[in-house]
């Protein structure tokens, strides 16, 4: 169940269960959440993602929230405004029908005892002969799934939010399919060394960084996908990281020194771990850049307005030599765009690809 939702919504549907009562305190659940997902604390967005978070367990019908005119419910002094607290809704006891009922394959029997009605018993008719003609099926895309079993791409979207699926009786796994993961557009430049995946934040970085990689000598570049992030999409694109072909040993990731882009390094890089993928490693080197650089380099840092952000955190995902000055520069309400690394240095100083020839970290 926890794959049809966000990865926040997921981690939240599962702490719901963990709280022994019903009337769950929204400042625990958050807090815990925080360990799930750093970027909550300090993110001018946090607040907004933790929100919709909890609309989606709500519409899952795992949690009830208080009633919107509710005086006492809502916490209007930040915006979006946010429960103090929501209600578990535990799963409802399903009466077997007075009818003789119908003998589902294995699998289907829980979704067998929640289909009283034609609609639904009909997808169980599908998908159970689905069942018995492929028993052993390669796990593809929901849309193929979806396809195959009803004719058209986008139905199991529409039925993942009835109650075959929300109470759990149907799921993605059961129907061997996935959400295919937000692709990110990237350029494999063979080299020499082990492969390596640079992730740039933006697009004239990206560009850049590759018309200086693919101008170097092959024999003595480093093998390298080189990929842009598409600014904060990568928190959630750094999934089809398993797509690229050769597979990267060593993942490395470089944006703007500013708290948006550190944020988005800090989620990506949680996502990663929660994936079982490569750990995402800043690109030292080039943070380093940025840090040296003159004062007319650093301008407002237009993300990074809330008060209270704890900038350490923020800054725990850069190298602890790094960390006190970004620590400085965000306090400062300050930021340096990594455009200013652009093409004429990297010709002029080569050095800035070393570490990616043999996999160490920048």
């Amino acid at each position: 169940m926890n794959q049809l939702m966000s990865p926040l919504a997921a981690e939240l549907a599962r702490l719901v269960i963990r709280f022994r009562g019903k009337r769950i305190p929204v400042t625990d659940l958050f807090g815990e959440a925080s360990r799930f997902d750093p970027g909550l604390v300090g993110d001018a967005e946090g607040l907004t993602r933790f929100r919709s978070a909890l609309g989606e367990l709500e519409n899952a019908e795992k949690i009830t929230l208080p009633a919107l005119r509710s005086a006492t419910g809502w916490d209007r002094r930040t915006v979006p405004a946010i429960p103090f607290w929501v209600m578990r809704v535990e799963p409802l006891t399903v009466m077997r029908p007075s009818h003789s009922p119908r003998v589902w394959p294995h699998l289907l029997e829980a979704a067998g005892i929640i289909a009283t009605r034609a609609d639904e018993r009909k997808i169980l008719d599908r998908i159970a002969t689905w069942i018995r003609d492929d028993p052993f099926p390669e796990f593809v895309p929901i849309q193929e799934r979806s396809l195959e079993l009803f004719d058209d791409e986008k139905a199991i979207d529409g039925y993942l939010k009835t109650r075959l699926f929300t109470s759990g009786a149907l799921t993605l796994e059961l129907l061997a399919c996935f959400p295919p993961a937000l692709p990110f557009v990237s350029q494999h430049v063979p080299g020499a060394g082990l492969t390596g995946l640079l992730v740039l934040e933006n697009r004239a970085t990206y560009t850049s960084f590759l018309t200086a990689l693919r101008d170097l000598d092959p024999a003595a570049r480093p093998d390298l996908h080189l990929a842009w992030g598409h600014g904060n999409g990568f928190a959630q694109s750094v999934l089809s990281i398993p797509l690229l072909e050769p597979a990267p040993g060593v993942v490395h990731y470089f944006g703007d020194l500013d708290l948006a882009g550190l944020l988005t390094a800090a989620n990506a890089a949680a996502q990663a771990v929660a994936a079982g993928l490569p750990t995402l490693r800043p690109a030292s080197s080039c943070y380093q850049f940025l840090l040296d650089g003159p004062s007319r380099w650093r301008s407002n840092d237009a993300s990074n307005q809330r008060t209270g952000t704890d900038y350490p955190a923020v800054c725990s995902w850069l190298p602890p030599a790094l960390r006190p000055r970004a620590v400085e520069l965000l306090s400062a309400r300050l930021r340096v765009p990594q455009e200013w690394l652009g093409l004429k240095t990297l010709r002029r100083h080569p050095h800035f690809w070393d570490g990616f020839a043999v996999g160490e970290r920048l």
